[in-house]
């Protein structure tokens, strides 16, 4: 079968032996083997994600000793796979706007996400990867599984993980992704959110069938839609998708610009009550920063004009800070003269 632009490809020579991965990595097949039997147990906890409903998403720091490993599998062989453009999350160049660019203009756009999608995706999913995908030896494919996996699933926060979220439907994906392009169907998915558009009307009958395709896939790999994430937005109302709306470009939605520009103004009110060489200030404002930051990617005038604000801000932050240190430095000096 010929190769298309619609699959995932790995571009460097398959690893054959235990030796050649240890050659790869740059640790003897005994150290590998140690780590890979431990390698649930080398993880802490990060700081879990909120979802929107409220939610926890737990996720996880590698220990130094895996998370080396995981660095050196990103360079020696993810970095060498080439990922199609409608994989657009996790992956560098690639953000929430351009998913939703790839949406834009539609007439319909049908939003699904993946359930669980990390947790649920199993050692065989992984395994198949590295055996299939990578077209690695059995040997080198159940050890980088042991290697990439905690507990039995795929450790949400860890080097890899995302990467082999994304190659997970590789031998399935590109198919739907091509059936749906052929009958004028734009397709696109950002780690566990899926999306599926036309700039054409289309009956509800041709809508279950992408449906099905898309549950279909998840079924192969033995996993579930969450089915309060369904969502069919027609070009009447505002459509979304990753949280973008898509109706005329990506965009965000309007409370989320009026909520950041309060939160700027928040700044500034706590800023003329409070010193701004708090801890507390400093870590909101870090926080804002980021916000304001999204914000100018998609609405660059108006962005512009809050991170005028919040330079500002860090200006009177810095000067606060050469003050202390000044005052700090002249209290000693007549401490100095006291004694």
């Amino acid at each position: 079968m010929n190769h298309t632009a619609a699959q995932p490809k790995y571009t460097s020579s398959p690893v054959r032996s235990l030796a050649a991965l240890s050659r790869s990595l740059g640790l003897s097949v005994a150290e590998l083997q140690r780590i890979g039997d431990a390698a649930s147990s080398l993880y802490r906890d990060a700081k879990p994600i909120i979802k929107v409903d409220g939610s926890i998403r737990r996720t996880f720091d590698a220990f130094p000793v895996l998370k080396n490993i995981h660095r050196r599998l990103q360079t020696q062989f993810f970095q060498r796979v080439v990922f199609p453009d409608y994989l657009t999350g996790s992956l560098k160049g690639r953000d929430a706007r351009r998913n939703a660019a790839l949406h834009t203009g539609a007439a319909i756009v049908v939003t699904e996400d993946i359930k669980n999608f990390f947790p649920s995706t199993d050692a065989k999913v992984v395994y198949s990867i590295w055996a299939n995908f990578f077209r690695f030896a059995p040997e080198v494919a159940r050890l980088l599984t042991a290697l990439t996996v905690k507990d039995g699933a795929l450790p949400q926060g860890a080097i890899t993980s995302s990467y082999l979220a994304n190659l997970a439907f590789w031998d399935r994906e590109w198919r739907l992704y091509e059936n749906l392009r052929d009958k004028g169907i734009s397709y696109s998915r950002y780690v566990d959110d899926v999306t599926f558009s036309s700039k054409e009307k289309l009956s509800n009958e041709r809508i279950g069938c992408c449906i099905a395709g898309v549950y279909g896939l998840m079924a192969a790999k033995g996993l579930k839609a969450k089915r309060s994430k369904h969502e069919i937005r027609r070009g009447n109302g505002r459509m979304l998708t990753t949280k973008l709306m898509v109706n005329t470009r990506p965009a965000l939605m309007t409370r989320e610009r009026q909520n950041i520009r309060a939160a700027v103004h928040q700044l500034e009110v706590l800023s003329r009550w409070n010193s701004t060489d708090s801890v507390s200030f400093k870590s909101e404002f870090s926080r804002v920063s980021g916000r304001v930051g999204r914000l100018s990617q998609l609405h660059p005038m108006e962005g512009a004009a809050l991170r005028a604000r919040l330079a500002t801000l860090r200006a009177g932050l810095y000067a606060n800070q050469q003050l202390g240190r000044q005052l700090s430095q002249f209290a000693g000096v007549t401490l100095d003269c006291v004694i």
